[in-house]
């Protein structure tokens, strides 16, 4: 071949083949280079698995209540009736029972209890609302606490029957008291009332004996079984101090292990007590009755003295709670803010059965509308009777109504509550805690289970609180 036939030769170029295993590789790389890229700069959320945790065992007592007791004795003799209830409160010149000495009015007085139909609708709501905290509380291993409600349930309805007779007799009562055949019985102090005796009411701590302990053989006079009574006889006891006193005997090794509670120089200390009745909560100043070889504790409360009025021996828990709780973190405990809110302003939507607020907002023209606006109410304080709720609908200076009425307030007070951030749902929830007396170290905190808007076991927690915002997605 000649050098011109050469230069005619032209050359064949392949055609470019794609292999599909590169394209793929090349598309894995560089998912993998951004997924890297986005883990090195964006913020991790480190996640905290909620376990169990539990405190020291404690110790069960029956002690013996010991309060500052005044008994009133009727100064005459008749058939009684009484227009109040156990645990009521009463003001000087109070009515609490009348005492008819020929018989006919307090005739008219009983059989006018037995009749239900004559409530007043506001009454029969007073029964309803008791009659569902009852049932909302009910626990089937406090069966027994079913006959203090029947109790409080029967003296509640009887007290509003009794007193409505007493309009409707009036006339009759104003001939008798004339002619001193009938009479009232008021107050002639503060108080609270009880209606039973059983010989321990001037009993002290300092007046107090071994012997006098004997909760097996206990009996009580339940005054408001009585249909009459005569010149002298007890009629009801006032108790106007807040102090009061258990009495628990002890066992040689209880009082060792009670006394190592002792600082050197004390002669007391702070004990944490549980009601078993109610499994309610409260510390007492404790110290020690030495009565030959026999030794009491003695329990001094300033508080819940109404609680357990109608109780002489009562079943308690001496030490730290054992029941279980929920460890977390520390770290991950933060506080929030939520607004306070009146709970007489708090009402349920017509069409559901959400808890919420009427906001009341005002146009241009000075013209006010109002909106039903769901609110979460996170907790309440019944000493205040303030609620917190969630802020997220609500703002300071926005106004609200108050159900049924014309009143209004300006919301404006905000309170602060400690929990932390869950992240079951991949963002960040708050949850509010309620941490168990004593249960906290440098590490971790021992929270209660069942609380509304708390944690539950195995919930996913944010580990540190203050790295996290409302609403946050885990990463």
């Amino acid at each position: 071949m000649n050098q011109k036939q050469k230069k005619n030769i032209i050359r064949y170029r392949k055609p470019i083949r794609l292999n599909i295993g590169i394209i793929v590789f090349l598309f894995v790389l560089i998912y993998f280079l951004v997924y890297f890229f986005n883990f090195l700069t964006e913020k991790h959320i480190a996640i905290y698995e909620v376990q169990k945790g539990q405190i020291m065992n404690t110790s069960c007592y029956t002690g013996l209540i010991l309060r500052q007791e005044e008994v009133t004795y009727s100064e005459e003799a008749g058939n009684i009736n009484y227009y109040k209830k156990e645990s009521d409160k009463t003001g000087y010149q109070d009515l609490i029972c009348s005492i008819d000495k020929e018989g006919s009015i307090s005739q008219e007085i009983t059989s006018a209890g037995l009749d239900g139909t004559t409530l007043s609708k506001s009454e029969l709501l007073e029964i309803q609302e008791l009659i569902t905290d009852y049932t909302s509380a009910y626990s089937g291993t406090q069966f027994y606490n079913i006959y203090s409600f029947r109790d409080n349930l029967n003296a509640n309805i009887q007290e509003n029957l009794y007193l409505a007779a007493l309009d409707s007799l009036s006339e009759q009562m104003n001939q008798a008291a004339s002619s001193n055949t009938f009479s009232f019985v008021r107050a002639q102090k503060d108080g609270v009332l009880a209606f039973y005796t059983d010989g321990y009411e001037d009993v002290t701590p300092d007046s107090f004996s071994p012997e006098m302990y004997q909760p097996s053989g206990y009996t009580r006079n339940n005054l408001k079984s009585n249909t009459a009574v005569s010149a002298g006889q007890a009629l009801y006891k006032t108790v106007a101090d807040e102090d009061w006193y258990l009495m628990v005997p002890l066992s040689e090794e209880d009082t060792e292990r009670f006394r190592s509670e002792l600082e050197e120089g004390d002669d007391s200390f702070t004990l944490l007590v549980t009601f078993k009745k109610d499994n309610r909560q409260a510390y007492a100043t404790a110290s020690f009755r030495d009565y030959g070889e026999e030794s009491f504790l003695q329990l001094a409360f300033n508080s819940s003295m109404v609680r357990y009025l109608s109780d002489r021996y009562l079943e308690v828990e001496l030490g730290e709670d054992d029941q279980s709780g929920l460890k977390i973190p520390n770290t991950a405990i933060v506080s929030k803010e939520f607004l306070l809110v009146p709970a007489d302003y708090i009402s349920q939507g017509d069409n559901s059965s959400d808890s919420g607020v009427i906001k009341v907002t005002t146009d241009k023209r000075g013209r006010e509308s109002v909106e039903f606006v769901s609110t979460d109410i996170y907790d309440t304080d019944e000493e205040k009777n303030l609620c917190y709720v969630e802020a997220e609908s609500l703002a300071a200076g926005d106004v609200i109504q108050k159900p049924d009425a014309s009143e209004q307030y300006t919301l404006g007070e905000t309170g602060e509550k400690e929990g932390v951030y869950n992240m079951n749902r991949g963002y960040a929830v708050f949850r509010m805690i309620d941490p168990v007396e004593g249960g906290s170290n440098e590490e971790y905190t021992i929270v209660k289970t069942g609380t509304s808007y708390g944690l539950s076991l195995y919930d996913r927690i944010a580990l540190d609180g203050t790295s996290v915002a409302e609403g946050e997605f885990a990463n």
